[in-house]
């Protein structure tokens, strides 16, 4: 029993949910899911993803270098396995593997290219780490496979990075993905204006305070409210005052007290700060800033911030696409295709090579 599925295998589908779904394609593309495939060559090694774009559940298919993975379940399975081992301080120490059999030991469930996975899902994000086995036999972490849905789910895109690059995966044409992609090249501006009020939405909520947001809407409310309960306040403070003066007239002297023990100390406070500090001269400009100045630059800077830097991603990811579809055997084309576009570039070498050697003796 190998410990892979062989490349020209029929790819292995996530296993169905409760409710029975599909396998992997069969579902009809709409606005709430797409199953897409994902191909191209990053950081050195050939990739497949096969991903079901689904809110909040999307899942992950890996085929890296003609090996396919099915990383959550990899991921689930090892720590099976290491739960089941059990801890090394178990362990005498006379059983512990030596050599060959140390290094099989700690593969795991592993398939013939000894990978490992970790997947951390996201809201509308899934990202899978591939670990790989180092030089000195230690399992690290390499790329970092991220799966962005888009929407409802019914969209998406895949990029392979590691560092400060990032290879993104071309989706198949005609796949929803790939028609989001082409939209988006075609009109960057529009989609970086949505993704920018979008994202600045969720910047500004937690900054502006949701209060501040809603108090005009809520003023009429408010004034209701108060004018209900302003009787029982006078009610309750007729009742309460008196008592809170009597209690203030008893702990007058402690504070007076406290005042006259404490004021050296806010004196040498005074001293030093203004000894620290008093040379920094006043900043403030010379004329009066209105106060919804602030109010409206600051959601325009964060607005033209997050609108410039979604652009330029569009447009980045739009060139590594196009770059990639002129590829020889680019990464929508099927196994096959690539294999003969592969065969007539090599064949396409060797006759320029040919005529070179001819001219040479000729000459």
């Amino acid at each position: 029993m190998t410990d892979s599925t062989p490349a020209d295998a029929e790819p292995r589908d996530p296993a169905p949910d409760a409710e029975g779904e599909a396998a992997f394609g069969e579902r009809e593309p709409n606005r709430f899911g797409a199953d897409v495939e994902y191909r191209g060559r990053a950081q050195g090694h050939e990739y497949v993803a096969r991903v079901r774009h689904r809110l909040l559940d999307t899942s992950l298919l890996l085929e890296i270098d003609g090996v396919e993975h099915d990383p959550a379940a990899e991921e689930k399975a090892l720590k099976a396995a290491k739960k089941t081992d059990g801890p090394e301080g178990d362990k005498l120490e006379g059983d512990e593997p030596e050599g060959d059999e140390a290094a099989e030991g700690d593969k795991g469930p592993t398939g013939a290219d000894d990978l490992r996975f970790r997947i951390d899902d996201g809201f509308a994000t899934l990202r899978c780490t591939v670990i790989r086995r180092d030089s000195d036999g230690n399992h690290t972490d390499h790329e970092l496979v991220t799966v962005r849905t888009a929407g409802l789910g019914g969209a998406g895109e895949v990029e392979v990075s590691r560092g400060l690059r990032t290879d993104p995966l071309l989706p198949a044409e005609g796949s929803p993905s790939a028609l989001r992609d082409e939209k988006r090249a075609a009109h960057p501006r529009r989609f970086a204006a949505v993704a920018a009020v979008r994202r600045a939405a969720g910047y500004l909520i937690p900054l502006l305070g949701l209060g501040a947001l809603f108090s005009n809407i809520l003023r009429p409310v408010r004034e209701w409210v108060a004018s209900l309960l302003r009787p029982v306040a006078e009610a309750v403070g007729a009742v309460v005052n008196p008592v809170l003066e009597v209690i203030g007239d008893i702990l007058r002297p402690v504070g007076d007290l406290l005042a006259a023990v404490l004021r050296p100390v806010v004196r040498a406070l005074d001293w030093l700060r203004d000894l620290l500090l008093g040379w920094i001269p006043d900043l403030s400009p010379p004329f009066s800033v209105p106060e919804w100045v602030p109010d409206v630059v600051v959601p325009l800077i964060v607005v033209l911030l997050v609108f410039s830097a979604t652009l330029s991603g569009i447009r980045r990811r739009s060139a590594a696409l196009e770059e990639a579809r002129k590829e020889p055997g680019g990464s929508t084309d099927a196994p096959d295709e690539r294999e003969k576009k592969r065969a007539a570039a090599q064949k396409d070498d060797a006759e320029d090579a040919s005529d070179g050697e001819d001219s040479v003796e000729t000459s």
